[in-house]
């Protein structure tokens, strides 16, 4: 029995449920506002006998909410996510756990928190590498266990596993290798040739890297069978370099770059180094960046148009979000946690699009919501969906919820009220109006930033601390926040006792806020 067979024996069921005939057409259609007390119920009642969903999580590069025409930027051309985000679901408060590439990677793939899994940089790609993620189970393995086939298709940078395929629970892998001359930056030629890794053997292919991923995607696709599928597909677009994007996009932004990010800011916290600083070709570094978020896009129609031709959008759920923001200019700096010293955690840094398109029965459409949501609560909604009839989705150990209440509609008012990240020694909480970064020195004594959100001058600097009832709010809910999330081999406070993350690691360490 193939997807579409199961997807027409899962329309017949709905339609028996609620008294409606529907068609295969219609189906994805159903209008949530139409709907009375007693339908919405019926569909949840009826929820446990459909087929498991199709599940895709497309996950960029460095792209900041900010790039988003949906999240309220008209000047980029994003008509593709634009249209995702109206038909579907969007979370206007999404943020990242660690707003930096692996961490927030190896995070998204365990369900947990790098004070938990131990990954709290960027990774280098050093054949002698520690056993990253060591003991782990990845988000692919748990899904292998609940009868889907799985791909991982683009970047990886979970672990350092890249000359051979890791045993991670991916039935496909179509990723990096950066064993080669060009090291790291093989991952990030957008256009030109690109050395893969496929299944364990080596491809160099020319050409643009985001299309072969979509058409692999596609492919993969077509060869599921019987299996609901799960793909992981992560582009590095729009991450450095800001080169070599195509023309007919990088056009579109040139005359405007000036008047989004001019140059000129600042803020309280100092440059990580002077490739941090804004360059003097800003305004077409700028322009090749969304250059690269419109390119992004073009695949997500493409990608769309493939789900829509082969009638699996009745039963596929579509995640689009990214690792972490980005800082284009916003204060003074390029760069994301790592752009200043001490790291910073400011809402361009932290701030993801999130947005989820799928069926009615999955994914209420045309819903904006506010709650804080992050890449943790993604991976316990995906084993939520995936879970089969009667079974009790998997538990990771880390602190997301699914977040299948809020994509059915549903109005939650014991939804968490305060959302976390780190990166290393540092870490945050906020509730939207205040924010705590707090850096732990090395005989744990803490150093507290705090940032009224509200304040006009945003967080170019340092605030004043809150009232004491709202210090004592936001500091107890940290630290027992990552007293539960953390275990002593791994924890962030003490990350001068664990293995060097990368190249930069020894230098970080020697900096005054790390001692």
């Amino acid at each position: 029995m193939n997807t579409l067979t199961r997807v027409k024996i899962g329309y017949a069921v709905l339609s028996s449920a609620l008294g409606l005939t529907l068609s295969a057409h219609s189906y994805g259609a159903i209008d949530p506002a139409k709907m009375d007390g007693s339908d919405t119920a019926k569909i949840e009642q009826n929820m446990a006998s459909q087929v498991q969903p199709n599940i895709i999580v497309i996950m960029t590069d460095d792209q900041g909410q900010w790039t988003v025409g949906a999240y309220g930027n008209e000047a980029v051309q994003t008509p593709n996510l634009d249209y995702m985000a109206k038909t579907g679901v969007m979370f206007e408060n999404a943020m990242t756990p660690a707003p930096v590439c692996s961490a927030a990677r190896a995070s998204f793939q365990t369900g947990k928190t790098p004070s938990q899994h131990g990954v709290h940089d960027f990774l280098s790609s050093e054949k002698d590498s520690p056993e990253w993620l060591k003991g782990e189970t990845t988000l692919g393995q748990r899904l292998q266990q609940e009868g889907y086939k799985t791909a991982m298709l683009g970047k990886w940078h979970a672990t350092e596993e890249f000359e051979n395929p890791p045993v991670r629970g991916y039935d496909r892998w179509f990723s990096h290798n950066s064993y080669t001359e060009q090291s790291w930056i093989n991952s990030y030629i957008h256009m030109g040739e690109v050395h893969w890794n496929i299944d364990g053997k080596k491809v160099t292919l020319p050409g643009t890297q985001s299309r072969y991923l979509t058409e692999e995607a596609v492919k993969f696709m077509d060869s599921s069978g019987d299996q609901p599928f799960f793909i992981n597909l992560n582009y590095t677009e729009p991450h450095f370099p800001f080169d070599d994007f195509p023309e007919r996009l990088v056009a579109r932004y040139r005359p405007i770059a000036q008047e989004m990010i001019a140059k000129g800011g600042s803020s309280d916290l100092l440059k990580n180094t002077d490739y941090n600083l804004v360059p003097e070709d800003h305004e077409e570094r700028l322009a090749q960046y969304l250059a690269g978020v419109s390119l992004i896009d073009d695949n997500i129609g493409r990608l769309l148009d493939a789900i829509d031709s082969r009638g699996l959008a009745d039963n596929t759920v579509i995640i689009f979000l990214s690792d972490h923001g980005l800082l284009m200019g916003q204060y003074g700096v390029y760069g994301k946690v790592n752009a200043t010293f001490p790291y910073n955690f400011y809402e361009e840094t932290i701030r993801v699009p999130f947005i989820v398109k799928g069926p009615a029965d999955l994914v209420q459409p045309r819903q904006v919501r506010g709650e804080f949501v992050d890449l943790l609560d993604l991976d316990k909604t995906i084993l939520d969906f995936a879970a089969k009839k009667d079974e009790t989705p998997q538990e990771t150990g880390g602190p997301g919820a699914s977040l299948r209440p809020l994509l059915l509609g549903k109005r939650e008012v014991n939804w968490r009220n305060l959302q976390f990240s780190e990166r290393g020694n540092g870490r945050m909480v906020t509730n939207g109006r205040w924010k705590l970064v707090r850096y732990y020195k090395k005989d744990q004594t803490p150093i507290d930033h705090w940032y009224d959100l509200s304040h006009p001058m945003g967080e170019r600097y340092i605030s004043t601390p809150p009232r004491e009832a709202v210090q004592t709010l936001l500091i107890s809910a940290l630290e027992t926040h990552f007293a539960t999330y953390s275990t002593p081999e791994h924890d962030g406070k003490h990350v001068w006792d664990q293995p060097p993350l990368n190249f930069g690691s020894e230098r970080l360490r020697e900096k005054a806020m790390w001692q």
